[in-house]
Parts: C-alpha cells; sequence; structure tokens
C-alpha cells in the first residue's frame, strides 16, 4: 500500500472550473508529517449558484467539519483534505448537470493524486446517476448526501454508490401504495405541480408508476404552477366525479389556494381526502399551515382537517439523531466564511443534509480504518469493494444511526399526520422490518371525529346515483 507525503496548500481555477482545496484543523498537518499516513482526497463537486439546500454552499460546513473530525479520529494513520469543484457560469441546476461529467473528469486528470486515495462525497442535484458513471470508471468510491436514484440498485451501473441521503428515493411509490391499501382506495386522483420546487415532480413520476404497476384507478393531472392566479375549478369538478381521495403534489401555498377553492364547492367535508406532501420543515420550501393572518384564514384551518401530510424526511421520528452536536459550528461557518453565501443566515441550515453529509464522512472514516487495521479485509483501492463494505450496515456518527439497505441506500424516516384542529399529528411513521417499505401506525386518527378514514367512492356513488340509493335499485 503506498502512502503520500502530505502535498502543500493550493487554490487552482481555470476559465470555467474552480477549485477550492481545504485542509481541516491545520495544527494536525504538523504533527502528521512526521507520520507515514495514507492521504485521502474528497472530492466534492457540486452547484453554488442558487440557495437550495442541497448546494455544496449551504451543505459545506459539514464538509469542515466532517474532515475536522475525521483528522482528529484517525491522525496520524490517515489524513483527509477535500476540494470543492464548482463552476460559477452555470445559473439553475440543470444545465449543471450536463457540465458534471467534463469538471470531475479534468479534476482527476489535472489535480488528482495517484498516490492518493481519492473519494467523491456530493450533496448533488439531480446528477447523481452522472457521477455514479464517472465513479464507476475511475472505480473509486461515491458518496450522495442529498439525492439518489434507481441507478443505486444495479450494480454493474453503479457498483462504487453509496448514498446517506435521507429522502426516501426509492420509496415515494411504496408509501403512497401502502397508504391506499390499507384504507382500500382504489380510484385516486393524483396532481402534480410544475413549478420551482423541484421536489414535487421528484415524487409524482415514480407514485404515479407504482399505482399503475398495481392495478390503482388513477388520474394523473400535471399544471404549471407559475401561471398567477392559480384556478382550480375544472380540476375539483373532474375530481369529485371520479374520487374522494385526492394526492396532491405542489407547495403549501397552492394547497391553500386548492383548499379555500374546494371548501366554496363543499368538497372538505369527511368525505374527502387531501394528501399533500413535504421534503422537511424548511423556511424556503414553505409552511403548511392556515394561519396567513388574512381574511381565509378560519376556512383554511377547517379545510386542513380534510389533509393528510406526508413529511419525507421526519428526523423526529429517528431516536438516535443528535442534530445540535454540531450547529453552533456550523452557524460559525456561515457567518464566517462568504464562500457559503449565507453570511447574513438568510436561509436556515438544512440540517438533515448537513447532518447526512457529516454522516457520509465519518461512516468513510470508520470503513477506511477498520481496512488499515485488519478488521476488514477490503481492498480500498477498488471503489467496488470499499462500497460493499457499506452496504446492509449501521453506523453511529454523532448525528445519529445511519442504517444503509443491501444496496448501499440509506433507510429513510418518513411520517404521515392528520391535522387535529391545531396542528398536525404524525399517526404513521416508516419502517423497514420486511426489507421493504411499510407503514408503522403509531396512534389512532381523529378525521372529523371518526377513527376512520373515508372510502374513496361514496355509498351512493359520485353522482349520488348509485343503483343502491335509487328506487330502481331498491
Amino acid at each position: 500500500m503506498a502512502f503520500a507525503k502530505m502535498p502543500f496548500r493550493v487554490l487552482l481555477s481555470a476559465a470555467k472550473l474552480f477549485i477550492l482545496h481545504h485542509w481541516a484543523l491545520p495544527s494536525l498537518i504538523l504533527t502528521s508529517l512526521s507520520v507515514s499516513a495514507l492521504n485521502v482526497q474528497i472530492l466534492a463537486p457540486g452547484f453554488v449558484n442558487t440557495p437550495m439546500p442541497s448546494t455544496i454552499t449551504l451543505c459545506g460546513p459539514a464538509f469542515a467539519t466532517g474532515t475536522e473530525y475525521l483528522n482528529s479520529v484517525y491522525s496520524p494513520t490517515l489524513n483527509f483534505t477535500y476540494f470543492y469543484v464548482y463552476d460559477l457560469s452555470y445559473g439553475n441546476c440543470s444545465s449543471f448537470t450536463d457540465e458534471t461529467l467534463h469538471m470531475v473528469s479534468q479534476w482527476m486528470y489535472q489535480v488528482r493524486d495517484p498516490n492518493s486515495l481519492t473519494v467523491i462525497v456530493s450533496p448533488s442535484c439531480t446528477y447523481e446517476p452522472y457521477l455514479s458513471q464517472i465513479a464507476a470508471q475511475w472505480n473509486i468510491l461515491l458518496i450522495t448526501s442529498t439525492q439518489s436514484d434507481i441507478t443505486i440498485r444495479d450494480k454493474h451501473l453503479a457498483p462504487t454508490w453509496i448514498s446517506t441521503n435521507i429522502y426516501p428515493a426509492q420509496h415515494y411509490g411504496d408509501a403512497m401504495l401502502n397508504l391506499i391499501q390499507a384504507n382500500n382506495w382504489t380510484s385516486v386522483y393524483v396532481v402534480e405541480e410544475d413549478g420551482p420546487l423541484q421536489f414535487y415532480g421528484l415524487v409524482g413520476p415514480p407514485v404515479k408508476r407504482t399505482f399503475e404497476a398495481n392495478g390503482v384507478q388513477l388520474v394523473y393531472l400535471k399544471y404549471d404552477g407559475r401561471k398567477v392566479p392559480l384556478n382550480f375549478t375544472t380540476l375539483l369538478i373532474e375530481f369529485n366525479a371520479r374520487s374522494r381521495v385526492m394526492f396532491f403534489f405542489g407547495p403549501a401555498e397552492s394547497l391553500r389556494i386548492l383548499l379555500i377553492q374546494a371548501y366554496s364547492r363543499k368538497m372538505t367535508t369527511s368525505e374527502y381526502v387531501y394528501v399533500a406532501a413535504i421534503s422537511f420543515i424548511y423556511k424556503r420550501y414553505g409552511v403548511f399551515t392556515w394561519n396567513k393572518g388574512d381574511k381565509d384564514d378560519l376556512i383554511v384551518r377547517m379545510a386542513y382537517r380534510s389533509v393528510l401530510l406526508f413529511t419525507a424526511i421526519d428526523l423526529s421520528q429517528d431516536r438516535s439523531a443528535n442534530l445540535t452536536s454540531f450547529t453552533a459550528r456550523w452557524r460559525d461557518l456561515y457567518l464566517s466564511d462568504p464562500f457559503y453565501r449565507n453570511q447574513n443566515l438568510r436561509d436556515d441550515p438544512p440540517t438533515p443534509f448537513l447532518a447526512a453529509t457529516e454522516a457520509g464522512l465519518e461512516m468513510l472514516g470508520q470503513v477506511l480504518d477498520e481496512a488499515i487495521t485488519g478488521v476488514s479485509s477490503i481492498d480500498i483501492w477498488d471503489g467496488a469493494d470499499l462500497a460493499s463494505a457499506f452496504w446492509g450496515r449501521t453506523f453511529n456518527t454523532t448525528t445519529g444511526r445511519v442504517s444503509l439497505d443491501k444496496y448501499g441506500d440509506r433507510l429513510p424516516f418518513t411520517s404521515m399526520s392528520y391535522y387535529d384542529g391545531t396542528q398536525f399529528v404524525v399517526f404513521a411513521r416508516s419502517r423497514f422490518d420486511s426489507g421493504s417499505f411499510q407503514w408503522e401506525n403509531i396512534r389512532a386518527v381523529d378525521w372529523h371525529g371518526s377513527p376512520n378514514f373515508p372510502p374513496n367512492e361514496p355509498y351512493c356513488g359520485y353522482g349520488g346515483d348509485h343503483l343502491r340509493c335509487t328506487e330502481k335499485g331498491c
């Protein structure tokens, strides 16, 4: 096994490529020079130009604290450095995706130290399958901390990819299918907003595929959320004629408009169910509340009694979570370092993403230490073999326990809540005892005074003219 000498601190830039090389804990550099150490280069490609919580700017403090932690625990055997790689010329995540392969390849050829172990760790922003391709070509480990994709399950395509992403990316369809099967709903109405929040575009399609594959009768409608004012009249008329259960994949403000219009049509009674979704509680994503301080507050408060809220990331259901362990340090880094683009703290720290990035780095340290000390026999220079050391394991980290499935994808903590007239109350949470997604009921619901949800079709039919309720039927 080759051991690299400690390189000097560098700051490189090219016409379109920016590389920032960070040391963590400079004091450790001096002490480790006299000891033969394995140098680990952490390549952190990412997007920087918008205040998305999955950018390397808003997730960046976790790279600093994570690398500091690794060097404090594993020095002088291991020495960790990290490199941000980004391109300032791209204004949105989708256009940046096309540049990812070029940027990472350029870094690998021009900056990478062949005597050091290279690992890619990235929050990513929809480009994780592209990172997986290049990681597989170079046979190096890839850890993504805010995104995942179905490709991670194909080890021919993604042999070196593992994810500490806490989104239930592979389970949206199963989560919603489990809900409708538990309540014997056979026909549903699914609405997706095409708008600035990418989350809803990631949830809607897999739900649609899962429903169709399991014989659920559905109407699927996608609307342009940028057109204002939003008018849901036609949608509500069609919904009323086809089902009583709507999955609404759109932000809080759009749901408010829908509920106000539904209330005017007497469609927020106990007979109707509106399943809304949120990624996690984050100010930029909107707040699901009736209290806006306007004339419609009372209407929306009553209408919320007909809403179920799916929370994709609900760390309140993780008893091991320790999300405050680095909060003060992350805040200080935002305030002190302009790179993070949040010195005024305008954006709340995306705590689940920061914690997932921190955990991924700590897990990397654990696996490398096991290999170097002989606890495991994996070949750390073989990215696929290194990735396999993470599969099907639970790791203890300073931010909580992280469990990965047999593909190296994280098992999420999600919840489903009902509105009790004052607040949303969690009545079910995710569990994976059988290896697949299931809802675990933790309390009874109060659905307009009943412990049960309504059927998807009223007893007398959608139009009240079912044979069982007519004289002809009698």
